[in-house]
């Protein structure tokens, strides 16, 4: 089994080093983009201190993908966790962990949700059509962007055109099993004065997966208004709402995925999903030098189990809410040339409610029903200040803190049995405070070139639900406070970049993070239900080497580039010492070229590549994933056609992989599916 890894990636390889080829996103690392993730401020990327991600969302549209969680789990930096709830983004090797220590954001609006243990980062209200670019800063953001950054950030910049404009789209896809689906998309855009101009879209989908009876429709639908006075002052409102219709049937066992990978599963489950968000931004201009921006902002992710039936249990009626407001006030003081004082403070209220329902039958004479849910706060206030100061022509410095301030409070209730035998909990409140701070030295040895070092102390606080365990040996009630900790960590980064040769850019980075305190969690059944500990125990460490090139060749007719990841992470105290963390590839790379025959037709070959991971069990391995895309672009004036073909060798691969034993259950990834879009623009 191993030779055959080995065999897979070294056929990889070769295919990168014999063909040269690049990723999705041509000219994503030249290093004149301009990114917000820097400081919080739009400047150009060559200012950055240390390495960033930029990804085009046209270039993601263009490669034909139907979601940004299809798009991005083809970037060798970026992994996808499911641990049997949804899909979560990860960076570095955060695990099971991921939704906690990977900040995902919208235009600096987090969406990340408050729950730990059912959380599922909801990247799929986004829609990819809407997306202008996405940054990526791979570990690290602690003193910008505060709480659980351990793994990164990934920010995600929406459009915001302001002249008059208009797009209409239709996308179709279908697989080789006979299912098929369908995209329709419009936007407008109108400058009405010098002053005041709006854009708004329309997004409409219902598409069938590879999997027999799955399913899932719904809609996109969002506008931006801009008002601005003059080139110093703009107020920017938006509004955006996502709602989702999911069917799906469950993972599959062993022999199911051996007979028929693309089958029906034994559940029967229908998942309603909506997401209404507001946002109001104001910057301002107040002299040459200063700079200040405000927003505020309010998002409700809830979602509904209209039908949750499996084998001898039904779970129909459950469902989650997660409500997040915020505000957050920022200055940019550009005290000298090539200097900077960012300062600020930012204000969350986030809430998390949960119910779940169960009805058990365990045969025609014995059924019984559980039912417990949670209510959980949290607010945090912080204030930070990052400064970056030019020392000498060729040396910057960079550094800053951050304080956060933090209190929770949480609400559980259970009913056990058909005897109603209920556990309630109302914890106190419980605080928080957490440090961290960084500084990064940089070195320009060149026009194009520098050397990096980032030393960086974070924090990933808990969660309401962290606080509070469960032991149903007890008799004077079952829940208890866990008395945890925030967990520490502590990372140091060395990197450089490059842009050689006017065609040649180079990026690459090593890294180190040691973790203490890591929060755990104990679990096991009984007759009177789950019982759970949260302690802080575990320790961890994680390194790596990232690695990105790109080549432009022929006045940008030809566009190649290889990414390249490893990453060793283990648990180094607790009770799983010297394990590998679950859910975490050692290798990961992407790959692909993309040519333009001439200034109306391209063509391209995408390569993505996961090395296998041990699932939650951490003893058996979920097997590698090889996948390959092609396609064409065909434009001419407004209009525009392409085409393509993803997971062309139709390689199985698993999303999801958990139980043991007989019990294993597996989640199929997509098989192979086709595509085709045609769109008028202008």
């Amino acid at each position: 089994m191993k030779t055959k890894h080995f065999l897979n990636f070294s056929a990889y390889l070769s295919i990168v080093l014999l063909a040269t080829v690049a990723n999705a996103q041509p000219n994503s690392f030249i290093l004149d983009k301009v990114v917000v993730s820097a400081s919080g401020f739009e400047q150009n990327i060559d200012s950055r201190l240390r390495n960033i991600l930029i990804l085009q969302g046209k270039e993601l549209e263009e490669r034909g993908f139907l979601s940004l969680e299809q798009a991005l789990e083809r970037t060798a930096n970026i992994s996808f966790v499911d641990r049997g709830l949804g899909r979560n983004i990860d960076l570095r090797g955060q695990g099971d962990k991921a939704n906690v220590a990977v900040k995902v954001m919208v235009d600096g609006r987090a969406l990340n949700m408050l729950d730990n243990a059912h959380g599922v980062t909801p990247i799929e209200s986004v829609d990819l059509a809407n997306v202008e670019r996405i940054e990526i800063i791979p570990g690290g953001g602690a003193v910008l962007y505060g709480n659980g950054t351990r793994g990164g950030v990934i920010n995600i910049i929406t459009k915001k055109r302001k002249d008059d404009s208009f797009s209409f789209a239709i996308k179709g896809t279908g697989y080789d099993n006979g299912n098929f689906g369908g995209v329709l998309s419009t936007r407008i855009g109108k400058k009405i004065s010098d002053s005041l101009s709006f854009n708004a879209f329309f997004s409409a989908f219902n598409k069938n997966g590879s999997q027999k009876a799955s399913n899932e429709k719904g809609l996109y639908l969002g506008a931006k208004t801009f008002i601005q006075k003059d080139e110093n002052q703009e107020l920017i409102f938006s509004y955006n709402y996502f709602e989702n219709t999911n069917a799906s049937n469950g993972y599959l066992s062993k022999a199911q995925v051996q007979a028929n990978p693309y089958q029906k599963g034994p559940d029967d489950v229908v998942t309603k999903i909506t997401h209404p968000s507001v946002a109001l931004e104001f910057n301002q201009f107040l002299n040459d030098a200063l700079q200040l921006g405000v927003v505020t902002f309010w998002q409700k992710h809830k979602i509904v189990y209209k039908k949750n039936i499996s084998p001898q249990v039904d779970q129909s009626g459950s469902g989650f809410e997660d409500t997040l407001g915020g505000l957050s006030l920022k200055s940019k003081y550009n005290y000298d040339t090539n200097s900077y004082l960012v300062f600020g403070y930012d204000f969350s209220q986030h809430n998390s409610k949960s119910k779940s329902l169960a009805s058990y039958t365990i045969s025609p004479t014995m059924a019984f029903k559980m039912s417990s849910g949670t209510n959980m706060k949290k607010q945090s206030h912080s204030v930070f200040a990052l400064d970056s100061h030019q020392v000498f022509d060729t040396f910057f410095l960079s550094g800053g803190v951050r304080y956060e301030y933090a209190k929770y409070r949480s609400k559980r209730y259970s009913n056990i049995g058909n005897t109603r035998t209920s556990s309630q909990f109302s914890m106190n409140p419980q605080q928080t405070q957490n440090y961290a701070f960084e500084i990064t030295p940089q070195l320009k040895y060149s026009d194009t070139g520098s050397l990096y070092a980032k030393l960086e102390r974070g924090f990933i606080s808990p969660t309401p639900s962290q606080f509070v365990s469960r032991d149903n040996t007890r008799i004077n009630g079952a829940y208890f406070l866990s008395n945890i900790k925030p967990e520490i960590y502590d990372t140091f980064e060395l990197g450089a970049n490059d842009f050689l040769w006017n065609f040649y850019t180079i990026k690459a980075s090593i890294f180190y993070t040691q973790s203490k305190d890591e929060i755990s969690i104990l679990m096991n059944s009984s007759a009177g239900g789950m019982s759970w500990r949260y302690y802080n125990i575990d320790k961890t460490r994680r390194y790596g080497l990232e690695l990105s090139l790109s080549q432009i060749f022929f006045d940008e007719k030809l566009i190649v580039r290889q990414n390249f990841t490893y990453l060793d992470a283990k648990i180094t105290q607790g009770l799983n010492k010297g394990k590998r963390i679950p859910y975490v590839a050692k290798v990961k790379a992407d790959a692909g070229v993309q040519y333009a025959f001439n200034k109306n037709f391209s063509a391209f070959v995408d390569l993505s590549y996961a090395s296998r991971a041990k699932d939650g069990t951490y003893t058996d391995w979920i097997k590698d994933i090889f996948l390959t895309d092609i396609g064409t672009n065909w434009t001419k004036d407004a209009f525009k056609i392409q085409a393509g073909i993803r997971n062309l060798f139709n390689r199985t691969y698993f999303t999801y992989q958990g139980g043991s034993g007989n019990e294993k259950r597996y989640g199929v990834g997509q098989g192979r599916n086709y595509y085709v879009e045609f769109k008028y623009a202008f």
